[in-house]
């Protein structure tokens, strides 16, 4: 059990630490225990909160799950492999218990609710919850057995390939469509969403452009894991890029435009959901802002001593460190020069 603790279940957490810190931060930054307390008695009393709830549950419990999926492809992972050999019991009880462990943000939230849910005498809502998260720990489990017992699946749908030649610039937004289509969507619904619940915090009053800096930073954080699939898809498969006859003004200009192509949908979501007080020309602004911090992201994956979980802590810690430069008034064309010069500085310094 040690085992699958070490090589499942930590990586995990430890790579998805930026990720996990956002959901911290989102779920008890803004809200203190008796709005909490509120939330959680709508939810209980409403079949459609009630609905959304379990299905922000299972997006999250299919990301874990995912992860793990993939992890078992790694080389140092493949020798779980031979756990098929294993007895039925003890494999589930292994699945189980990664599982259980996977899905500790949604077990100690739903906890919560049961005890709010016992104190308001709710009780079908509590057997659904009960219900909802017994249900996605067995269906997580039994995903993980699923690759195991089948670790190179038959692809038996085939994808139409195009005749044309693809320009660089989509190789990258490719993968993620053919081989990574639910971590792009969930990075996506997640980026979109921030962004349009800070943009409707307050539509018509007097808006602080502060909050939306801070919904700005959700959003890059969320798409970190998106850059650093980026920096493993050209390490694995594009490995002769570097000898190739580009200068490296013509590298990084092809990597602004992938990125700006994946950044894209976040523009017009913006400007539909633009508070009557912000101009457009803030929102265009901080746009630009973040595709040079997507481009930060990137070029500072190119050092040599790159380390996967430090990465991870240091974007954590900036993004703690972004926060309170935010409350103390740091401004959006700072942090636009300070995204952009940063993004070249790496790119000159690390890049070979």
């Amino acid at each position: 059990m040690k085992l699958l603790l070490r090589t499942l279940v930590q990586p995990y957490y430890a790579r998805n630490a930026g990720f996990l810190g956002v959901i911290v931060y989102l779920a008890f930054g803004f809200m203190r225990p008796m709005d909490h307390h509120a939330l959680i008695a709508a939810i209980m009393t409403s079949p459609f909160m009630l609905a959304i709830t379990t299905g922000l549950w299972a997006l999250y419990t299919l990301r874990a799950t995912i992860f793990v999926r993939q992890l078992l492809n790694e080389p140092p992972q493949r020798f779980l492999f031979s756990a098929r050999l294993l007895s039925v019991q003890a494999r589930w009880t292994g699945w189980l218990l990664v599982a259980i462990m996977l899905l500790i943000p949604v077990e100690a939230y739903a906890g919560w609710m049961v005890q709010r849910g016992v104190f308001h005498q709710t009780w079908a809502a509590n057997w659904v919850v009960i219900g909802v998260v017994i249900t996605l720990i067995v269906s997580s489990a039994g995903s993980i057995d699923h690759r195991i017992r089948h670790p190179y699946p038959m692809q038996t749908i085939r994808l139409p390939r195009p005749n044309w030649v693809i320009p660089y610039q989509l190789f990258y937004p490719g993968f993620l469509l053919r081989h990574r289509p639910v971590a792009l969507v969930l990075t996506k619904a997640a980026s979109l969403g921030i962004l349009v619940g800070v943009c409707r915090l307050y539509p018509t009053d007097e808006y602080d452009e502060r909050l939306l800096l801070i919904g700005l930073m959700l959003s890059l954080v969320a798409h970190a894991p998106i850059c650093r699939t980026f920096f493993e898809f050209e390490t694995t498969w594009l490995r002769v890029l570097p000898n190739l006859p580009l200068s490296r003004s013509s590298r990084f200009s092809r990597y602004a435009l992938t990125y700006g192509l994946l950044w894209l949908p976040e523009l017009p979501v913006m400007l539909q959901n633009k508070p009557q007080t912000v101009d457009v020309v803030y929102l265009l602004l901080l746009w630009l802002t973040g595709w040079g911090w997507l481009m930060l992201f990137h070029t500072r994956l190119y050092r040599l001593n790159w380390n996967a979980d430090r990465w991870q802590q240091q974007l954590l810690f900036g993004f703690i460190t972004g926060l309170l430069l935010i409350m103390f008034g740091f401004p959006a064309g700072a942090w636009l020069l300070l995204g952009w010069l940063g993004a070249g500085w790496f790119w000159v310094r690390n890049s070979h």
